[in-house]
């Protein structure tokens, strides 16, 4: 699945990366939209809708969000400027006293904590405002300590919390968003309570998507759309199938599909999302499509190919040309495939070529030269739609006879050792793929 956004919670040094352009707490800027007419024509049935602008500067936006999410593609004056900012929050931090506050300034003081990364202060004083009874900022201090717990690495603590917040709140934007994040976190740390975590929102989601409008935050002016809802329903049923619960991934794929037939229009965004999704879904299990190739850049005087082995798993991660964190992965990946020892698993990344408009390819002065060597192969921009691939990097990994057993974005450690993608290779041979009670070391 790609991630649910998690921009309100914006307090973890990967959050902090919307600060550039957003609040701390990712207010979405304003989408463009289309200069009023007097008298607009009405349009013929034949045709052809055209796009919002709305929708097109979401598209237009979409590289520079990939690239300014990764804090390995700052400046060294912009991430000087961030630790300056973290330093100064965690004094001031370090020298209030939370018993002098209440009301928004308690709230505000869990903020500047969380701002200052002090995760241990962050968690007392959120409790203490939710201890308090305010409601101004429930839900985001509700949010606020289910990161902190994160961060401290207790993550039961966090699922039991979310869990009390589904329980006790309004389903709005935030408390959606927070319980999505804490989902997809669990998932990345292939923790069986993501399951879990999803069934509970499942009914609560149901119900938001089949009102057929965005999710809006109670207290603010936050919103999750009706593709958002539709893509974080449709994680329970990814989660069931990694966790070898198909039948009922088919009973969760229906409820969701009711919801939305519910809804009398979906915009063409939400339309690109939910597509992209069922794209993906329809993957699991299936045979790894035919991929073209038109250049292998760990020698080029390699036919550009793709070899399966019987024998092995195969790792594919699909990105942009133009996503730089991505790029940087592919050392990684090349290297934790293939070890002195002999090959782990297969890796490939499948990097597609920009083009400025339709069938011209960016300058040619890009020649590849971070990424000489590793087990990078140039695809067309087409390669995209056939893995619904709307975020990056696009990781997808296939068992031993070539069927996909996982397919979702990943984060930039994926690759770590022992980290996420060896960990899902090790159980790609296996009925199950979360179902383990904690990571275990590979052999």
């Amino acid at each position: 699945m790609t991630a649910i956004r998690h921009s309100i919670l914006g307090l973890c040094l990967a959050c902090l990366v919307t600060v550039a352009a957003t609040s701390l707490f990712g207010q979405s800027p304003q989408s463009l939209t289309a200069p009023a007419q007097s008298t607009p024509p009405a349009p013929a049935a034949t045709d052809t809708p055209k796009p919002h602008p709305g929708d097109l500067y979401k598209q237009a936006m979409q590289p520079l969000d990939v690239v300014r999410s990764s804090l390995d593609n700052w400046s060294d004056a912009e991430l000087g400027a961030l630790a300056e900012g973290i330093r100064q929050a965690r004094q001031e931090c370090g020298q209030s006293k939370p018993e002098d506050y209440a009301g928004d300034d308690l709230y505000d003081l869990a903020r500047l904590c969380a701002l200052g990364q002090d995760w241990n202060t962050t968690l007392t004083i959120a409790q203490k405002y939710l201890a308090s009874g305010e409601q101004g900022h429930r839900a985001r201090a509700y949010a606020m300590t289910v990161n902190a717990l994160i961060q401290t690495r207790d993550l039961a603590q966090a699922v039991d919390v979310t869990k009390e917040m589904l329980q006790k709140l309004p389903f709005d934007a935030v408390v959606a968003e927070s319980a999505g994040y804490l989902t997809t976190y669990l998932e990345h740390s292939l923790d069986p309570a993501a399951v879990e975590l999803a069934s509970e929102q499942h009914s609560l989601l149901m119900e938001a998507l089949g009102k057929g409008a965005p999710l809006p935050e109670m207290n603010g002016n936050d919103a999750v759309s009706v593709g958002e809802l539709y893509e974080q329903g449709m994680q329970f049923a990814f989660l069931q199938r990694y966790a070898g619960q198909d039948d009922a991934a088919v009973a969760t794929v229906s409820d969701v599909k009711s919801a939305l037939a519910k809804s009398a229009a979906v915009s063409a965004e939400d339309q690109r999302l939910i597509q992209a999704v069922d794209t993906r879904y329809g993957l699991l299990g299936a045979q790894m499509p035919t991929i073209e190739v038109s250049k292998f850049l760990v020698a080029t005087t390699m036919k550009a190919k793709i070899v399966h082995d019987d024998g092995l798993a195969t790792v594919y991660v699909l990105f942009p040309q133009w996503c730089p964190q991505c790029r940087k992965m592919m050392k990684q990946m090349t290297t934790l495939a293939h070890p002195p020892a002999g090959p782990k698993f297969l890796a490939y990344g499948l990097m597609m070529q920009g083009t400025r408009s339709p069938g011209e390819v960016v300058p040619a002065e890009d020649t590849f030269k971070d990424m000489q060597g590793t087990s990078t192969m140039l695809v067309p921009q087409t390669t995209a739609a056939a893995f619904g691939a709307i975020e990056y990097p696009l990781g997808v990994v296939a068992d031993r006879s070539g069927k996909i057993r996982y397919i979702g974005t990943i984060t930039t450690n994926a690759f770590d050792p022992r980290g996420f993608i060896e960990q899902v290779v090790s159980r790609s041979s296996g009925p199950k793929i979360l179902l383990v009670t904690r990571l275990t070391p590979i052999h």
